[in-house]
């Protein structure tokens, strides 16, 4: 399967802010860089052999406790959202999951390959039941976004990097990537995460 998936305006400001907020002032029990977490709503349609998903809203997790290098959730968050806008607004569909990527250098992104999932992101998505009861019938999504500061403050651009996997831009002095994974389900029957197959459009 391939897919192809586009991020609203609204919803990418709203990434955008939290991971912002975050990796410069922290949170309530961490001063410095941590990372942030939250959930996402949208369509999916199949057509000739593609899915294409659309991110259209985005709800961080305001009770999420991270630090620079992971974040916990509670897992009855994604029920209460999922419960209020399945009311609130319930053509949008339950996608999955997003979370950032902190690091203090253009280089450590660099050297890290910051913009892809760690083995533990995707052991995580894997394991998170909820994520696949309500993303279902489809398999659940996640998006990760990888943050930096940068020497100077750049004019704000957009560009897709490797061949279409993900997204750059600057916003003032801080540099993002955003990077997508889906969740799929093998001939066997197993849970697998995979990067293959995605492009941003």
């Amino acid at each position: 399967m391939e897919y192809q998936v586009t991020v609203s305006n609204h919803a990418l400001e709203e990434m955008v802010l939290a991971a912002s907020e975050a990796f410069v002032l922290g949170n309530a029990n961490q001063w410095g860089s941590v990372e942030v977490h939250g959930y996402l709503w949208g369509s999916r349609r199949e057509s000739d052999g593609i899915e294409y998903i659309d991110v259209d809203k985005f709800s961080v997790s305001t009770s999420a406790w991270g630090d620079d290098e992971s974040v916990a959730v509670d897992e009855r968050v994604v029920r209460i959202k999922h419960d209020i806008l399945s009311l609130w607004t319930p053509h949008y569909h339950f996608l999955g999951t997003f979370h950032t990527h902190p690091y203090d250098s253009l280089q450590s992104v660099k050297k890290s390959n910051g913009w892809e999932f760690s083995k533990q992101d995707e052991r995580v998505i894997l394991a998170d039941e909820d994520l696949w009861e309500l993303s279902g019938p489809q398999t659940p999504i996640a998006l990760v976004m990888a943050v930096t500061k940068i020497a100077s403050v750049h004019d704000t651009f957009s560009e897709v990097e490797g061949g279409g996997r993900r997204l750059q831009f600057n916003v003032g002095n801080l540099r993002f990537w955003l990077s997508a994974g889906v969740g799929e389900v093998s001939e066997s029957l197993e849970k697998v995460f995979s990067r293959d197959g995605i492009l941003f459009n």
